[in-house]
C-alpha cells in the first residue's frame, strides 16, 4: 500500500502543481475551467488568496468575481499562473465598459521582438494598457458615420498618401465609400451594415478609416508593441485552434479563443490595424492577428497592408493608455524582415564551392584531453577540451556515453536552441532534449559552440544579420562540429560510420551549413526548424546551403510555431532540402516552439525511429 500511495503521488506530482492564486483586494471567489472545450464546467476553487495544492497542468480559464468591482477573466498556462502577480479587480466604473487591464512585454531586451520579421526591432517596456475586450462592431461603427463622421476632417489624419501622389480631404472621402457610393466601408450597402450583421466586427476599412474612427471615440490604435504584449505569440496552440479562420466573419465575442488578459478574438475573425508604420514612407501600416480567410499561421506574422487597403477583413481593435511610459518610442515605424522564400533561388554550384573554402580548416592536431568525468545511472559524461580550428581558442565538447550499452556507440552530435546563448556556465547545460537518446543507447556530442556558455563572445541572439560578426561565427560553428566529429574519430568507442544530427530551434536553423559541410554525418532530425526573415551575406545565409544538406532528414514543427511559420519558413526550408523523396519526411504537431512540451513522446517516437532506419537500430 505505501508503494502504491508513493506511486500516485508521483503521478499527481506530474499532471498538477501547487498554485497560490491572489487578486487586489483579496477577498474575490475564483472559479476554474480547462482552456478546452467551449462548454466546459466552472468549478469554484474558493476566495483570494487561495492556495490549490492541485492545479491542474495545462492551460487553465480563471474567473474572479466580487461584489462592488468588475468581473475579470483570464487564460494561461499553469506555470505562468504558479508565478502570478496579484489579479487588480477594478470597481465598476472605473475603467471603461467593454476594456480589460493588460500587462504584457512582446519581447525580451536580449533578443528583440518574438515575431518572424521584426526579432530585429528592439524590444519596447511598455506600461500597463486598456484593451478594448471585443473588435470594432458594425453597429458601433455606424454610429460613428451617422456623427458624421466622414464628413469632420478633425479626426482624420493630415495627409493621405497614395503612392507619390497626396490626395486632399475630399479626395480621400470618395475613396472611403460602400458598394453603393455612399459613406461606410467596403462591406456596406446604402451608407449602412447588411442586416442582422450589427454585432459582427466591422471589416471592409483602410488604415485611415481605422484611425479615424479611433479618435472618434476618444481612443487609439494599438501600436505593435501593445498588440502583441496581449496576444502572446506562445499562446496560439490554444487560443487559434478556438479562433475563427474558417471563410466568414462571425459575431465579436462568440469564438473562445481568449487571451491571458482576457480579450477575444485577437486571433482571426478580422484583421486589426496598428497605429505603426512598415518603414519610413507611411505607405503601409501593420495589421495583425489575420481574418476569417487566412491561414492560421497569420496569428503570428508582422502582416502589413498598403494604407488604402480596403479588404472585407481588415478590422479595428482599440486601446487606452494609462501609461506613457516609452510609449512615443513604441509608435515610430518598424522596419519588417520579409524573405519569400518560395521565389528565392540559392547560388550555384560554382559560387557555393567558393564559400566551401571559407570554411574549410587544416587538420592540424587536436592536443585534445578528458579534463573531467562523471557516471549517472544512465550515462558517463565527459568533457573534453580540444584546439579548435581557428585562431588560439580551446574547444570544450562534453560526450554523454550510455552506460547501459557495450561500445562501439552510435553518434549524435547534438546543437541546441538559442537558449545557450544566454547562460554562462556549463553547469546549466541542459539535457532533457538529449535524454532520450542516451537512454536509448546511442553516445551524444554536445560541443560548446563559439559565444555559447564559458566561450561567450559578442553575440547577443541566434538572428542572423548582414554583419561580419554573424558570419565569422557560421563558420565558427561548423568549425567547432566539425572539429568534434574529428575528435570522436579518434577514439575506438564511438562508430563514426552511424553519426547522426540532432537540431532544436537554432540548430536546425543553422543545420543546412552543419549538414552541407559534414558528410559524415549519416542522418539528421530537425526539431522546429525554419529559415529567418532577415537577410545574411550569401556565405553565411543557410539558405544557400540547403540544396546541398543531402542526408535523410526528419523535421518535426509545429503548426502554430512563433518563431518559423509554418508557411513561410517552415515549409520552405523543408522544399529546398536537398534530400529527395522518402529520404526527407514532414511532421506537423499541433504545438508552438515548445514542441516538448507539447508531444515529448511524439517527438522523441518520430526521432528515434528516424536513426533505426538511417542509422540502424541500436539493440
Amino acid at each position: 500500500s505505501d508503494r502504491r500511495r508513493s506511486v500516485a503521488c508521483r503521478v499527481v506530482g506530474r499532471v498538477t502543481r501547487t498554485v497560490v492564486l491572489e487578486s487586489e483586494p483579496s477577498g474575490a471567489r475564483v472559479f476554474r475551467r480547462d482552456y478546452a472545450p467551449a462548454e466546459a464546467e466552472w468549478e469554484e476553487l474558493g476566495e483570494t488568496p487561495l492556495t490549490v495544492e492541485r492545479f491542474p497542468n495545462g492551460v487553465s480559464r480563471l474567473r474572479f468575481e466580487m461584489e462592488g468591482r468588475r468581473t475579470r477573466e483570464i487564460a494561461a498556462s499553469v506555470g505562468v499562473l504558479a508565478n502570478l502577480d496579484p489579479v487588480p479587480l477594478d470597481l465598476a466604473d472605473a475603467i471603461p465598459e467593454g476594456m480589460v487591464r493588460v500587462g504584457g512585454s512582446a519581447g525580451n531586451d536580449a533578443y528583440g521582438l518574438f515575431v518572424p520579421g521584426l526579432e530585429q526591432a528592439p524590444n519596447i517596456h511598455l506600461g500597463e494598457f486598456l484593451m478594448a475586450e471585443r473588435e470594432v462592431t458594425n453597429r458601433e461603427y455606424a454610429g460613428f458615420v451617422r456623427a458624421g463622421g466622414c464628413d469632420d476632417p478633425s479626426c482624420w489624419p493630415q495627409l493621405f498618401v497614395d503612392g507619390d501622389a497626396n490626395l486632399s480631404f475630399d479626395e480621400a472621402m470618395r475613396r472611403f465609400t460602400d458598394a453603393t457610393g455612399r459613406p461606410g466601408p467596403s462591406t456596406w450597402e446604402v451608407g449602412t451594415f447588411l442586416p442582422g450583421l450589427g454585432d459582427y466586427p466591422v471589416g471592409g476599412v483602410s488604415w485611415y478609416e481605422a484611425a479615424a474612427y479611433a479618435c472618434y471615440a476618444g481612443r487609439e490604435l494599438p501600436t505593435v508593441y501593445h498588440w502583441y504584449g496581449a496576444a502572446d505569440p506562445f499562446s496560439s496552440p490554444h487560443v487559434v485552434p478556438l479562433s475563427n479562420y474558417r471563410g466568414g466573419a462571425e459575431p465579436v465575442g462568440s469564438q473562445q479563443g481568449i487571451s491571458r488578459d482576457g480579450v477575444y478574438d485577437l486571433a482571426g475573425n478580422v484583421r486589426e490595424w496598428t497605429m505603426n508604420a512598415s518603414g519610413a514612407t507611411g505607405r503601409s501600416r501593420f495589421i495583425l492577428g489575420g481574418g476569417w480567410g487566412d491561414l492560421e499561421y497569420s496569428f503570428n506574422d508582422a502582416v502589413t497592408a498598403t494604407v488604402f487597403d480596403r479588404s472585407a477583413l481588415n478590422g479595428i481593435r482599440l486601446v487606452q493608455s494609462i501609461d506613457s511610459t516609452n510609449l512615443e518610442a513604441a509608435r515610430q515605424p518598424i522596419e519588417v524582415a520579409f524573405r519569400d522564400y518560395r521565389t528565392e533561388t540559392p547560388v550555384s554550384d560554382e559560387v557555393f564551392e567558393a564559400f566551401r573554402q571559407a570554411y574549410s580548416y587544416d587538420r592540424t592536431p587536436l592536443n585534445a584531453r578528458v579534463v573531467s568525468a562523471d557516471t549517472t545511472d544512465s550515462w558517463i559524461r565527459q568533457q573534453v577540451e580540444m584546439d579548435a580550428a581557428y585562431g588560439d581558442e580551446r574547444l570544450t565538447t562534453f560526450l554523454f556515453l550510455p552506460v547501459a550499452e557495450a561500445p562501439p556507440f552510435q553518434t549524435v552530435v547534438f546543437f541546441p536552441g538559442s537558449n545557450v546563448i544566454y547562460r554562462g556556465s556549463y553547469a546549466d547545460l541542459g539535457l532533457g532534449q538529449i535524454d532520450f537518446l542516451v537512454r536509448g543507447g546511442r553516445a551524444v556530442a554536445v560541443p560548446v559552440y563559439l559565444g555559447t556558455f564559458e566561450r561567450s563572445t559578442d553575440l547577443r541572439s541566434d538572428i542572423q544579420d548582414q554583419s561580419n560578426q554573424w558570419r565569422d561565427h557560421m563558420i565558427a560553428w561548423t568549425k567547432d562540429l566539425r572539429r568534434s566529429v574529428d575528435y570522436l574519430e579518434t577514439r575506438d568507442e564511438f562508430d563514426t560510420d552511424r553519426l547522426g544530427y540532432l537540431g532544436v530551434s537554432w540548430g536546425s536553423a543553422v543545420a543546412p551549413a552543419m549538414l552541407a559541410l559534414e558528410d559524415r554525418v549519416r542522418a539528421a532530425v530537425l526539431i522546429v526548424g525554419g529559415l529567418l526573415m532577415q537577410d545574411a551575406q550569401p556565405m553565411a545565409d543557410p539558405f544557400n546551403f540547403l540544396p546541398r544538406a543531402r542526408q535523410p532528414t526528419v523535421m518535426i514543427n509545429a503548426r502554430w510555431d512563433s518563431f518559423y511559420p509554418l508557411e513561410t519558413s517552415g515549409r520552405p526550408f523543408f522544399d529546398h532540402l536537398g534530400a529527395t523523396g522518402d529520404q526527407k519526411k514532414f511532421v506537423l504537431i499541433d504545438a508552438n516552439h515548445g514542441v516538448f512540451s507539447y508531444d515529448r513522446n511524439r517527438v522523441v517516437r518520430e526521432a528515434l525511429e528516424w536513426f533505426d532506419l538511417y542509422l540502424g537500430p541500436v539493440r
